[in-house]
């Protein structure tokens, strides 16, 4: 009818005002937290707590195998340790250069072994200690420049027929080879590495093939190689 007001539609609102209009009270954006997947959770809390493990164990060095030392004893099976000789003394000096304060090596021992009661030594035995996390990488050098290049410049003797041999419970490596002089007897030497220590056995009577040394070093390593309490 004329003069009666026409009535308008109540205006519609949008966007937030719409959220509000439709509440009985305002309703706020959920948190951050609350919008993350519970897998995200999970996988973010492994993740945290694999790292945390990882610091603790680097910090600490839990889960590292145990430090090992040499301690080159008086008796070793049917071997005593003899009087040191020229040929002890020498390597002894020889493997004392590597001591270096920025040297891998941190101790050195070396000593002569024979038969008990026979006075006169035919085994040489070597240990040296310090940080080798490449026990075969250690091995390589060792027959390469200590007890390759270093010796044969001096007695004129090549290594020869090198072989790999079981390395026994306390594990690492152990090669064995011939060191073969051009006017005297040739030499057998077997070397082995681990994460911490370094030992070497010569025989030196010409008259014991690599096999043979390889089970008699394992014996003396046994013997000499010992672990380092806190």
């Amino acid at each position: 009818m004329a003069g009666m007001e026409t009535e308008q539609p109540p205006d519609k609102s949008s966007g937030l005002r719409a959220i509000w209009a439709n509440t009985l009270e305002p309703t706020a954006p959920l948190p951050w937290h609350r919008r993350v997947p519970p897998k995200a959770w999970i996988g973010g809390g492994v993740v945290v707590a694999l790292f945390a493990a990882l610091t603790v164990a680097a910090v600490t060095g839990a889960g590292a195998p145990p430090a090992h030392r040499i301690v080159l004893v008086d008796r070793i099976g049917d071997q005593e340790r003899m009087p040191d000789d020229g040929e002890v003394v020498a390597e002894r000096g020889r493997l004392q250069t590597n001591l270096t304060a920025l040297s891998r090596y941190r101790d050195v021992s070396v000593a002569g072994y024979g038969p008990a009661g026979s006075g006169r030594s035919t085994l040489l035995v070597a240990g040296m200690t310090g940080g080798f996390p490449d026990a075969r990488g250690e091995l390589d050098r060792q027959f390469g420049a200590v007890w390759g290049s270093d010796v044969s410049s001096e007695t004129g003797e090549t290594l020869q027929d090198r072989q790999d041999f079981p390395a026994g419970p306390l594990g690492g490596a152990l090669d064995c080879a011939v060191l073969a002089a051009p006017t005297a007897s040739s030499r057998t030497i077997c070397i082995w590495a681990d994460g911490t220590t370094v030992g070497g056995v010569i025989d030196g009577t010409g008259e014991t093939r690599p096999e043979d040394l390889a089970r008699r070093t394992l014996e003396i390593r046994t013997a000499v190689e010992v672990e380092v309490k806190d």
